[in-house]
């Protein structure tokens, strides 16, 4: 009998070596739903205790890790997220999606639609600077691969960020290739690394001009599908090419699955996809970048990959977004982050799982695989590095009010890098205001309160919408001049709604705003109860008829001449009255139950003069049923007590929304 075990124990370490060391091409590598194959990491030769101490410590040191996932001999052996994230998110790459654009450039070259070797201008003759330099005209593809396009610095990096909102890139008349195209080319291409993600972009426009795709649907049947990489997402530039240079969004594990592709030499299922010989040509040094031994930034550059220390290479984006392959180990790290210590990051898989990955099988050990799944359960994110957004005077053309209407919005730590979906709030301004008057410093101060109020608060995160009114208090005039309660639904939801990754349901949609914008985000609760789940009106510009008949005939005009039209006497005020909504009239007409599924919070303070109203208001709400709250606090109709209603506003929006989560953004593309 112990023969027997001890000839069986030596078949099967001899069969796992065997299984070890096997050429990539015998192992499928995905299943029917798309998945990677998952083993043990001991049964890989790798020790799940290794990588639950690299975790730990990863966690401990990085300020926000999102994902970390290895494969090992074509199987998944560990794969961690930090809450919320998941399986299901989708990451920003940054510029690691340069790795996919080289990848496309692989299969034009082996279709016979793409030469490196032609120079550049040869696409773009419409583009072209009236006079060509010289080192322009010897520019060639493979020199916008390389990044040795001869450039001293990049050019208009920043049209990228502001790209990832298509409006904001209206500020920015010129096409792309133009901007790329008229840039100074100080070096012999060929001769000079310089980092530049415009040449990235470059490729994507030659791309699309000889393939007659975008780059996203080009790459589909050849790429993404065959890996079940479903759903990806990029970012297009404003002449509707995919930027190529960044702004793809996929999953961690579509990462892995790119990175195991490239190790196996562009093999999939049995199947050569891309040839090898671009593989090798793709992964291996085209042009130094330096000469520190001890960077991995100063290894050599690729076609669109790194070069790293320790014979391995990787694609690379900000924030710490890595594909990291390692032939000699027959390995792929995939990691995910919104972190500035890109370095520290390479440094915990070299020191730590590097020496680590072992030749042959480990026996099984529980207790370890135990110790792995308890570091991943208690893994949570922290606030990364890439911080909110604010995008400020962002344009839409209205054909309803027949001009240009203006907006900003603020966008969440996170929104950047991830695809959530996030609630929405639209935020009304008072009317001496405008669009931007809530983002002031030295007035709402929004984005500071914001940021503070929801970090280490994932789930409360919402995007920010501050539209222009000008002195239209939200209504449509009485005369039809002037439609802005119709532009606000028909034009401006359906925009923001389209443009943002905005949960589109009632549930996760609340609207507040402060005097004038009190009065209109009550206004448009009640007009649109199916719309908001809550509203929230700061020191709500409500009067009753007496109060407005008592105003002077001057300032009544300034105040309302927008929406009640031409008047000519005292007198004419009493008859626009009735034609007018205003809100406490209108609460009055209301039937009993009318308004039931909006959440009304009215926040008003003591020495305010629109606070005997406010409370008139809340008494007539509550004797229709409606859920409000009425809160009347210290303070004056003033930026002071604004401010201080900003968390009030967003601890009721948390208490009735619910949080971000995980979707399919292609549709936006």
């Amino acid at each position: 009998m112990r023969n027997s075990l001890s000839t069986a124990r030596v078949c099967t370490t001899f069969c796992l070596a065997i299984f070890l060391s096997c050429p990539l091409s015998l192992f499928g590598q995905s299943d029917s739903n798309g998945f990677l194959s998952r083993a043990t990491a001991e049964s890989q030769g790798v020790s799940s205790e290794t990588i639950a101490n690299m975790l730990s410590a990863m966690d401990r040191e990085i300020d926000s890790m999102n994902s970390v996932m290895i494969v090992r001999h074509g199987k998944v052996i560990a794969e961690a997220w930090w809450s919320p994230h998941s399986g299901k998110t989708q990451h920003a790459m940054y510029s690691m999606s340069k790795s996919f654009t080289s990848t496309a450039a692989g299969f034009a070259v082996a279709e016979g639609k793409l030469n490196i070797d032609t120079p550049v201008i040869d696409f773009f003759p419409r583009d072209l600077p009236e006079t060509l330099s010289e080192n322009l005209k010897k520019m060639k593809v493979r020199h916008l691969l390389s990044m040795s396009c001869g450039h001293k610095d990049e050019a208009r990096h920043d049209i990228f960020n502001l790209s990832r909102d298509p409006r904001q890139v209206k500020k920015i008349n010129q096409d792309w290739a133009k901007i790329f195209l008229a840039h100074p080319v100080v070096y012999e291409p060929g001769t000079h690394f310089r980092y530049n993600s415009l040449g990235t972009y470059m490729v994507s426009a030659i791309l699309q001009k000889v393939t007659g795709e975008k780059l996203i649907d080009y790459l589909k049947p050849r790429l993404f599908d065959p890996l079940h990489i479903e759903n990806p997402y990029w970012e297009i530039s404003p002449q509707g090419i995919n930027k190529g240079g960044s702004g793809l969004f996929i999953k961690t594990e579509d990462m892995a699955k790119f990175g195991q592709f490239y190790l196996q030499k562009g093999k999939w299922n049995g199947k050569q996809l891309l040839p090898a010989d671009w593989v090798n040509l793709a992964t291996s040094r085209q042009i130094s970048n330096g000469n520190n031994p001890d960077s991995d930034w100063a290894q050599g550059y690729c076609f669109q990959f790194w070069r790293c220390r320790h014979n391995i290479y990787r694609g690379d984006g900000a924030f710490s977004q890595f594909v990291v392959v390692i032939p000699e180990k027959d390995t792929v790290i995939a990691s995910t982050a919104d972190s500035g210590r890109y370095q520290d990051i390479l440094n915990f898989y070299w020191d730590i799982l590097l020496p680590a990955l072992g030749d042959q099988a480990l026996p099984e050990n529980a207790l370890a695989v135990q110790k792995l799944e308890n570091v991943k359960s208690k893994l949570v994110a922290r606030e990364g590095t890439s911080g909110s957004r604010v995008c400020k005077d962002l344009s839409i053309e209205s054909k309803i009010l027949g001009k240009t209407m203006k907006y900003s919005v603020y966008l969440p730590v996170g929104y950047p890098t991830t695809g959530y979906d996030y609630p929405v709030l639209y935020l009304l301004h008072g009317m001496s205001d405008d669009n931007n008057t809530w983002l002031n410093p030295q007035s709402g101060n929004l984005k500071k309160i914001a940021d503070e109020w929801f970090k280490g608060r994932q789930s409360d995160k919402m995007i920010i919408v501050l539209p222009d009114a000008e002195v239209t208090w939200y209504m449509n005039s009485i005369d039809g001049t002037c439609r802005y309660e119709d532009y606000f639904f028909n034009e401006l939801i359906p925009h923001i709604e389209k443009a943002y990754r905005c949960k589109t349901d009632k549930h996760n949609r609340a609207i507040a705003g402060l005097s004038m914008g009190g009065h209109g985000a009550l206004l448009y609760a009640i007009h649109h109860p199916e719309m908001f789940r809550l509203c929230y009106a700061m020191s709500a510009s409500v009067r009753t008829d007496e109060q407005l008949l008592a105003i002077e005939y001057q300032e009544f005009c300034r105040r309302y001449g927008v929406v009640c039209g031409k008047l000519n006497h005292q007198d004419d005020v009493a008859k626009v009255l009735p034609k007018m909504n205003w809100v406490l009239p209108m609460v009055q007409k209301m039937s009993p139950g009318q308004n039931t599924n909006v959440r009304f919070f009215l926040d008003c303070g003591k020495s305010d003069r629109f606070a005997q109203a406010n409370r008139l208001l809340y008494a007539e709400l509550k004797k229709r049923g409606c859920d409000v709250q009425l809160t009347i606090r210290d303070g004056d109709h003033n930026w002071n007590f604004w401010r201080q209603s900003l968390p009030l506003l967003f601890e009721s929006i948390s208490n009735s929304t619910a949080s971000p989560q995980d979707k399919t953004i292609s549709k936006r593309n």
